[in-house]
């Protein structure tokens, strides 16, 4: 019998098996995402940023100062 996300109640998992579960989860998606087809310029502008970011010439910016940014915050 196959078990739904809907068949767990996550209140009654502990913090450890939370992250766990959040981590098989991500892990699956994770999977399926790299099986996904891109086209060879697609994957030249991965890796021209990735070598951008590498190289520190892109500017990065933490989480938390992008999430603010988005909601309106200063």
């Amino acid at each position: 019998m196959r078990v739904s996300i809907r068949d767990i109640d996550i209140s009654e998992l502990s913090s450890a098996e939370c992250i766990l579960l959040a981590q098989e989860l991500w892990d699956r998606v994770h999977e399926e995402a790299q099986a996904l087809p891109i086209s060879a310029e697609q994957r030249a502008e991965i890796q021209r940023r990735l070598a951008e970011v590498e190289a520190g010439t892109m500017p990065v910016y933490p989480w938390d100062e992008v999430k603010r940014r988005l909601l309106g915050r200063k």
